[in-house]
């Protein structure tokens, strides 16, 4: 008896809570996207994640560089990093895309005046947006600066908006390892530009 008393003063309580207190609120707080953040502290933030990279890449099992050149690994190489390649953009979702593509973005790059940048960059992902990137062919790859396959840079989106930000442009791990299989650019995202920015050899 005392037993089912005390649980029916539980349930009560529980109950009054939930009216009374306030409900936290759902709403979605977004962070400083990178390309808004400022530039003294991006830059610090992006050298630090690049020497982690460097420790992952040197002493993690699922580094996809080979066993055999692991201890030799002195770290990646990158272009300087330059504000020029941070961008926004406009994100379109493409729901009905055939997978991975999940979007596109709407972008103006900066180009030549003999090399006209497409506009529109088609966007691979998961379907909830998650690991949104941007796999990218510029002529960095044709001068030897980058991966001949191709490179990846991440895309955050917010609603409508899309930043990217070609200093963290990055090449897949089949620019490492053979064994690797990696999903190639669309020829939409094939650039002429150089975009001297990201990772490279």
């Amino acid at each position: 008896m005392r037993r089912s008393l005390w649980i029916g003063v539980g349930i009560l309580l529980v109950v009054i809570g939930v009216l009374i207190f306030p409900r936290r609120s759902t709403e979605r707080m977004d962070l400083p996207l990178p390309c808004e953040m400022s530039w003294q502290a991006y830059a610090r933030n992006l050298k630090e994640a690049r020497a982690y990279k460097d420790s992952i890449f040197r002493a993690s099992e699922r580094s996809p560089i080979p066993l055999s050149e692991r201890e030799r690994f002195g770290g990646l190489r990158y272009f300087e990093p330059d504000s020029v390649w941070r961008v926004h953009g406009r994100y379109e979702a493409l729901p009905h895309a055939l997978a991975p593509v999940i979007g596109a973005v709407w972008v103006n790059l900066p180009s030549l005046d003999s090399c006209r940048a497409p506009t529109r960059l088609l966007v691979y992902g998961g379907k909830k947006n998650e690991a949104a990137y941007i796999a990218f062919w510029d002529s960095t790859a044709a001068q030897g600066l980058t991966y001949e396959g191709g490179r990846y840079v991440p895309v955050e989106i917010h609603d409508t908006i899309a930043c990217i930000d070609f200093n963290r442009a990055y090449f897949p791990y089949c620019a490492y390892n053979p064994n690797y299989i990696c999903l190639p650019y669309p020829p939409q995202n094939r650039l002429c530009l150089s975009i001297k920015a990201g990772e490279r050899w």
